[in-house]
């Protein structure tokens, strides 16, 4: 599950890795700039050139999106920048857990905007965290972490993103 192209690196891992995808869930198309050109995810996008099965829904608690995920029977899913809060009944499907790869030091830089609070907080380094979801927002126990990517005094949400999203890949 994700949306923004800092999930890529992380779904190309797990394709890497040889384990079964049985799905990708994403953000619907949103309408993007001037001209409200409905357009789709970049996870989206990259889904589709490897020939994924993708699903949009509009809230991941809904009872159809609910039923969908059931009958998939995923022994865990793996969340990267997804852009919903899951409720307890989606957390409960999966066999393992959920499990998110937050791009911060956590517990320190909770919330939806991590980079921006790394660079905004002038931190000198920063990493990625991988921890099992429950209902209290990247409060969940951690998994495994990188904590080795040194700020830049000229990075932008971009660039220091891109580079998170790389090692967040690699764990």
């Amino acid at each position: 599950m994700g949306t923004p192209e800092w999930a890529i690196p992380s779904l190309q891992a797990v394709l890497d890795s040889g384990s079964e995808i049985s799905a990708v869930f994403t953000q619907p198309d949103r309408p993007v700039g001037r001209k409200r050109v409905l357009t789709p995810s970049s996870i989206k996008q990259f889904s589709q050139t490897q020939k994924l099965p993708v699903h949009t829904p509009e809230k991941a608690g809904n009872p159809e999106t609910l039923e969908l995920v059931r009958s998939l029977a995923p022994e865990l899913i793996i969340v990267c920048a997804y852009g919903q809060i899951l409720p307890h009944s989606f957390l409960d499907i999966p066999k393992i857990g959920c499990f998110n790869l937050h791009f911060s030091f956590l517990p320190k830089l909770r919330g939806a905007s991590p980079v921006q609070a790394a660079i905004t907080s002038g931190l000198e380094t920063t990493g990625v965290s991988l921890q099992k979801i429950v209902l209290k927002l990247d409060a969940g126990p951690l998994i495994a972490a990188s904590y080795h990517e040194t700020t830049r005094p000229d990075d932008t949400t971009p660039s220091l993103g891109s580079r998170l999203a790389e090692i967040g890949g690699q764990l």
